[in-house]
């Protein structure tokens, strides 16, 4: 005999829905708005031009000075970041659902959104004049630090000393680090918490160490260089955060396809165009004759992406928000080499990074009713509109750290 209760079993629905977990967004704290007053209401662009230096020099009597040059180069913070999407609820579904689905999808679009934007602040380090690298620790220049319990606190060290040379004060320094950096500094400290000191309010901040305000993020722009050995062969392939690139003669129609040019210089053009246009094949230098688009979803991805091309030889693909990426490649001699995969973790003088934000997602939200296009709902669309600038001297104040993501 066997029993059939389920029947009888009832369904609670518990009181919220399940919670969620995102990136920490620190930029508040380390970015200075001192434009977004300028631009709140109106405007695109904030200029704040920087002077040409001028240099002491002796003088005699009597022995005219030859005049220096004075010059202002222009230097602009534009409001060119415009995040947003699109969410549909239907009015039967608002009418019947326990919870309410528009604010709680409404408020994780927001985090969402704000993190894509901090993922830009933090991308800055990319522009820093100074960088800390293997060099700096006995190894080799531009290759990332292989980061241990060891050799952490010479870290601090190098950054304290581009930052003293650049006569930074003391109390206005921060780092942000990644939870490998941390979970290094960590093991050296032994966990001994009280070395790092009270901790602020602020998103991110973890105390402090070597002087400097530390803040942990999963935000940090992370990036990789792939040196093919030669022009990829038919249907070789390079795989990048599960989003796969086929190399073909034939465009044919699979998402992801590029024509396997004639040279490899022009076939990683095509690839760098493809990337930085976001993975569509109108992308400026691409057609529907030498690539084809992602799918919807992967081009959500790789709009967060930047690509460089390195003399034609290379290419180098920066992850924003992305710490550790998967990268494969299907040609053995088609390399990711590990010592150019690493980490740019930002330290510098804090809001030596400007920004401005006109629309705030979590407040600037527009919804529509649907009936005219025959729907009973509402749309709901957040937007961000916003702009990050590092201006001439804010990049003397910054520091990028390398730290090889295999660490």
């Amino acid at each position: 005999m066997a029993n059939s209760l389920t029947a009888a079993s009832p369904t609670y629905w518990a009181s919220k829905m399940g919670r969620k977990f995102y990136n920490t967004v620190i930029f508040r704290a380390i970015t200075s708005f001192t434009e977004q007053s300028l631009l709140k209401g109106n405007g695109l662009t904030v200029d704040r031009p920087y002077r040409s230096n001028v240099v002491a020099e002796n003088y005699s009597k009597g022995t005219v000075l030859e005049a220096q040059s004075m010059t202002a180069t222009s230097d602009t913070l534009t409001m060119d970041k415009f995040y947003s999407l699109l969410m549909f609820t239907d009015k039967v579904d608002r009418l019947q659902t326990k919870w309410d689905t528009v604010r709680l999808w409404s408020e994780e679009a927001g985090r969402r959104i704000a993190v894509r934007f901090d993922g830009d602040v933090l991308y800055e380090a990319v522009n820093a004049v100074s960088t800390v690298d293997a060099s700096d620790l006995g190894g080799t220049a531009d290759e990332g630090i292989t980061i241990t319990a060891s050799n952490v606190a010479d870290v601090f060290a190098e950054v304290n000393e581009y930052l003293d040379n650049l006569n930074i004060p003391d109390d206005e320094r921060f780092f942000a680090i990644s939870p490998m950096f941390f979970s290094k500094l960590w093991k050296y400290l032994q966990g001994k918490e009280s070395q790092l000191g009270d901790r602020t309010a602020e998103n991110g901040n973890v105390g402090r160490y070597g002087g400097m305000k530390l803040y942990k993020t999963t935000n940090i722009c992370s990036e990789a260089t792939w040196t093919p050995a030669d022009n990829p062969t038919t249907a070789a392939t390079v795989v990048m955060e599960s989003i796969t690139f086929t190399f073909v003669d034939t465009i044919g129609t699979t998402a992801g396809n590029i024509l396997q040019t004639t040279s490899l210089a022009a076939t990683i053009a095509l690839l760098v165009a493809f990337i930085n246009g976001g993975g569509l094949e109108t992308a400026t230098g691409c057609t529907a004759a030498t690539t084809q688009s992602l799918s919807t979803a992967n081009q959500r991805t790789v709009q967060n992406w930047v690509a460089v091309d390195n003399s034609s030889l290379s290419i180098t693909v920066r992850f924003k928000g992305t710490l550790n990426p998967v990268l494969t490649s299907s040609e053995s001699a088609d390399t990711w080499d590990a010592k150019w995969e690493y980490q740019n973790l930002l330290a510098g003088r804090k809001f030596a990074i400007d920004a401005a934000i006109q629309t705030d997602p979590m407040i600037d939200v527009e919804m529509g009713s649907t009936v005219s296009a025959g729907k009973h709902g509402t749309n709901v669309m957040p937007l961000l509109v916003g702009g990050v600038e590092t201006f001439n001297q804010g990049l003397n104040e910054i520091v990028r750290v390398k730290v090889r993501t295999d660490s």
